[in-house]
């Protein structure tokens, strides 16, 4: 009888081990592919100089609400830094990459045996160990900070903080390029000397990330030290007064590197509208993506050229949410579109948030420059904390399509085709007719009540839920009046418009109107329940 419990247990240990997350392949690396799920070549040994570490993973049936954790440990075993990657969505194979900062951050200065492991639903899933050499130039110059004027002109001022500068040192200004490593850009003789600070002037520096090295007369020379020019007259990409959260800003471990390396993740607290950070003219991409972790890419973006060489993004945007149209002029805080998942996501509550960069080139994957946002000074101490936005404007409406008069170009309105009441907690459901060649789907429900809520929900004929806890493609969002849905290639056949009542003190009237036609008698007849 005990063999036979014994028996019983192992057998329901493999069957729940069965169904973990294992890993196909991983290694610790010095670059990886921005765009595919290629093998790097593993690396063992980093200098101090070089631009960062990279772990490469590639995992295996991952599960739905799974959770994984990154962790750098330094030579003492204390974690350096972390991510966190959590509900995971379920599939079969998923490709991660984590980043650990190097050139002119603390491990740098951090010599020895490194360890980068992986927990899985907080238990250990793998390890990989690496090194990081010692500074050869021990003793000699150390750089502790750099200031700058301020003043983006043609001359530009700024100040170098440290100890053991000599008399008559070079301070060297270097710029890594993913092609060509760390390059040299200048060496200058300081205008002003001490052993604890270096005056230099230089005839000028546009917007970007720069290192600064001290070399002393006896050839010693400190570690590099980042040194950011950042361009200005951007705001958060989110309506005004509305709690947003920074979950990823720049040399981010998720993904903020090589030409997304001054980005910015924001996801959603209450509010759903993007909106524009400068204003400027906008290139739309709505390519009908939805989330896809197959492909790293982007999904819908917006582009704003500002016409001043610069260009502002906003990607992973929800498809069919659009309400500027492509070459429309957009002022600062303006309604672009609605947050989404598309693309490459991964985080809580599905992945929700918007990725903005600015770029001196129009193509979204060109290389990112350093930018801050007015409406929050030093932007790159707010990650994981709550952000409010003062970017307002009278069209940063997204549930208004006729944002600046110009989407009413693009999109008819919807007449009334149905009129109901509920109650808290009530449904009402009726059928629509989508015939063959239908481009678009749009359902549009609205009530009068402002103390009033009401939900929205769509069922396709294959059964597809759409609703603000489903399949959100095209959503307007659930705090919004009217509440809209905006499917592009919907699918052909008998589809159901649902309404629950979520918030009143009494019966809520409401209309709902739809691009959708309603059925013949008889058809609603033998239709199925759904």
């Amino acid at each position: 009888m005990r063999v036979r419990v014994l028996l019983a247990c192992s057998i329901l240990v493999l069957a729940r081990s069965a169904g973990a997350i294992t890993v196909k392949d991983s290694r610790v690396t010095a670059s990886v592919s921005e765009d595919s799920c290629r093998v790097p070549k593993a690396v063992g040994l980093f200098q101090p100089t070089d631009r960062q570490v990279f772990l490469w993973f590639h995992a295996r049936d991952v599960r739905a609400g799974d959770q994984l954790r990154v962790e750098w440990l330094d030579p003492s075993g204390a974690v350096s830094n972390s991510a966190q990657y959590g509900e995971l969505p379920s599939t079969t194979e998923l490709c991660f990459t984590s980043q650990l900062p190097l050139a002119g951050f603390a491990p740098a200065s951090r010599p020895g045996n490194w360890t980068v492991r992986v927990l899985a639903n907080g238990r250990l899933l793998f390890s990989r160990g690496f090194q990081i050499a010692a500074d050869t130039d021990a003793g000699g110059p150390t750089v502790t900070g750099v200031t700058w004027s301020g003043v983006r002109a043609q001359e530009i001022d700024f100040t170098v903080q440290g100890k053991n500068f000599q008399p008559n040192p070079l301070v060297l200004i270097a710029q890594y390029t993913t092609s060509g490593g760390w390059s040299y850009l200048a060496s200058l003789q300081p205008r002003v000397v001490t052993p604890n600070q270096l005056t230099v002037h230089y005839p000028g520096l546009p917007a970007n990330e720069y290192l600064v090295i001290v070399e002393n007369p006896d050839q010693r020379m400190s570690r590099p030290m980042p040194f950011v020019i950042v361009t200005d007259g951007y705001k958060l990409p989110t309506a005004a007064g509305e709690p947003w959260i920074i979950t990823q800003g720049p040399h981010g471990t998720f993904s903020h590197w090589g030409n997304a390396l001054h980005a910015f993740d924001i996801a959603p607290q209450s509010g759903r509208c993007i909106v524009a950070m400068k204003g400027g003219v906008a290139y739309t991409h709505d390519l009908g993506l939805a989330q896809d972790h197959r492909h790293r890419s982007f999904g819908n973006y917006i582009t704003i050229d500002h016409g001043n060489g610069e260009y502002s993004h906003y990607a992973h945007l929800a498809t069919g949410s659009f309400v500027v149209l492509d070459g429309q002029r957009v002022e600062q805080g303006q309604a672009l579109a609605t947050v989404g998942n598309s693309g490459y996501t991964l985080g809580e509550g599905g992945g929700y948030h918007v990725h903005v960069s600015v770029t001196r080139a129009p193509a979204i994957s060109s290389p990112s420059v350093p930018f801050e946002f007015q409406d929050m000074p030093d932007s790159s101490r707010a990650v994981n904390r709550t952000v409010v936005s003062s970017n307002a404007s009278p069209l940063c409406n997204c549930r208004d399509r006729n944002a600046g008069g110009a989407a009413a170009l693009a999109r008819k309105s919807l007449d009334q085709q149905f009129s109901g009441q509920v109650s808290v907690a009530q449904w009402w459901s009726d059928v629509i007719v989508v015939p063959k060649g239908s481009k678009t789907l749009e359902v549009s429900l609205s009530w009068p009540g402002a103390n009033d809520s009401l939900d929205l929900h769509l069922v396709s004929p294959s059964g597809r839920h759409y609703a603000w806890y489903a399949d959100t493609t095209g959503y307007s969002g659930s705090n919004t009046n009217p509440q809209e849905f905006h499917l592009p290639k919907p699918e052909i056949g008998m589809w159901r418009i649902s309404v629950q009542g979520v918030r009143g003190s009494g019966p809520i009237d409401f209309g709902v109107g739809t691009t959708g036609r309603k059925p013949p008698p008889q058809l609603v007849a033998s239709s199925p329940g759904q």
